[in-house]
């Protein structure tokens, strides 16, 4: 039979196991109290602050841009429009090689507005035309190109310093045409800037024969919105 002392020094190891267990359950648990207390009070803020400072970037760093070109154009007619108004109107039909460019590297722009062309003269606004709809989306360092035809059945009415300039231009052939782009552009999240771009094209009235007119490439400029006279 087990002696007392055996017993005795029996329930002191039990004990001195159970007292070393506690002790390492309590170690245990200020360790991971500790951890819990560094993550919250600075691991966590770091990440917020990050995570900030990259919605930050993306929202007011990285601007959406666009660049035009104007590899080509060609006027097939402007002239005095046939009408029995008392006041000049006018029709003209051109083709137009636009080469619209996305300059971010990273990220794709969407059109928020549709991108309109409005080819004006004097002033005077001549014709619409929707280069690309609202929803477009335009993919990273990608170009793209559209062309676009002006004309039509409708008259276009200049005013009289307008008309003016016309017969000016008229007696020489050659045309002082101004093309406006304009919309909205979106990139990151929700970064919307308004796009103006000015696109200056001196189109030459064709001349009978086989000659080609050599157009020179405009690249359109950034431009404030400008009131167009109707």
């Amino acid at each position: 039979m087990p002696s007392a002392a055996s017993d005795t020094r029996s329930s002191l190891g039990n004990f001195s196991r159970r007292l070393r267990d506690s002790c390492c359950d309590l170690r245990t648990q200020r360790d991971t109290s500790s951890s819990l207390t560094w993550l919250f009070r600075y691991a966590f803020p770091a990440l917020v602050v990050s995570a900030a400072s990259v919605l930050l970037v993306l929202r007011f760093a990285v601007a959406p841009q666009v660049k035009a070109y104007v590899e080509d154009a060609r006027l097939n007619s402007f002239a005095l429009a046939v009408t029995q108004a008392s006041f000049p109107a006018y029709n003209i039909s051109a083709s137009v090689a636009l080469t619209v460019r996305n300059l971010n590297g990273a990220m794709a722009i969407t059109y928020t507005r549709p991108l309109v062309a409005t080819f004006l003269f004097h002033d005077r606004r001549l014709y619409n035309v929707t280069v690309a709809d609202e929803g477009h989306r335009h993919k990273p360092l990608k170009r793209e190109l559209y062309l676009l035809h002006t004309g039509g059945k409708v008259p276009y009415v200049l005013d009289a310093a307008a008309a003016e300039e016309f017969e000016k231009q008229n007696a020489t052939g050659v045309f002082e045409v101004e093309m406006r782009l304009s919309g909205a552009i979106t990139i990151g999240l929700g970064n919307i800037r308004g796009l103006e771009l000015t696109c200056p094209l001196t189109l030459q009235r064709p001349e009978p024969g086989p000659d080609v007119v050599v157009f020179h490439e405009v690249e359109c400029e950034p431009d404030k919105p400008k009131k167009i006279i109707f």
